[in-house]
């Protein structure tokens, strides 16, 4: 006698196969993105991020905690003048930002950095880079006792 419980099983299971197997043959346009800014003062920040270009054609706008409209994953690491790293942040992990004042803001038609932008630390003892593209992004280290020190600026 004929099984339908049987074909059904056998067909579910091959149908989750061929979509695995589709996951891999047709990858999805993950870009990977690195950018150096270079400080007045000597200091450096590196930025490293990650997101579908399939999916992103006009620009990235990324603001506040939680999931994420385009960035997959984004770290930031900032170097002092000696070249020796002082901090490093992991601002969106899967798709997760972490901070309360993250902002990022990016053209993947120009590989430019736009607007408003705040990466970083937010606690005492930390470190984040603030500020506005178009005029001036500063570094700022939070002293332990929560007052911030403008440490260098950085202009593009």
């Amino acid at each position: 006698m004929f099984n339908y419980q049987n074909v059904a099983v056998k067909l579910a299971a091959s149908l989750a196969i061929v979509l695995i197997h589709l996951c891999y043959v047709l990858p999805a346009n993950a870009v990977t993105q690195k950018l150096q800014i270079n400080g007045a003062n000597g200091y450096k920040v590196e930025t490293t991020f990650s997101y579908d270009a399939g999916s992103n054609s006009s620009a990235i706008a990324e603001q506040g905690k939680g999931a994420t409209q385009a960035i997959d994953n984004l770290t930031v690491s900032f170097y002092d003048p000696s070249g020796s790293m002082v901090a490093s942040y992991d601002n969106i992990v899967d798709g997760i930002a972490q901070g309360n004042y993250f902002e990022f803001n990016y053209d993947p038609a120009t590989q430019k950095l736009l607007g408003e932008i705040d990466l970083g630390g937010e606690f005492a003892g930390e470190i984040y880079l603030k500020g506005d593209v178009d005029q001036e992004l500063s570094l700022i280290m939070v002293k332990p006792s929560g007052e911030e020190e403008v440490i260098d600026r950085l202009l593009f």
